[in-house]
């Protein structure tokens, strides 16, 4: 069995690597820092898909990575891309204008 072989473990790494506490996790994607715990220890539990997007996302890291322990780090331009889709208009039309002016050169 190899040392990444569960979700739990992979999170737990993930996490860890993101230099934060459960808690801190688990108020940012909206959960409990018990369930967190849960899913780092029982690997019987089965996140939902919402919340393993949730993590990837705050970790930095890919659902495939989460999922499967495929150990990489996320490619930047889905990260900016990630990022970018949660951003507002108004902070999406600057950054836009932003991109043109430097295509321009």
């Amino acid at each position: 069995m190899s040392e990444l072989s569960t979700f739990g473990v992979r999170l737990k790494a993930a996490r860890t690597g993101a230099k934060l506490n459960q808690e801190e996790l688990a108020k940012r994607v909206g959960s409990s820092k018990g369930y967190i715990s849960e899913l780092e220890t029982n690997p019987d539990i089965r996140p939902s898909a919402e919340l393993v997007m949730k993590l990837a996302e705050e970790l930095q890291t890919t659902v495939e990575t989460l999922m499967r322990g495929e150990i990489t780090e996320a490619p930047a331009d889905a990260v900016f891309f990630r990022n970018y889709q949660s951003l507002d208009e108004p902070t999406k039309s600057k950054l836009q204008g932003i991109l043109r002016l430097l295509k321009d050169d």
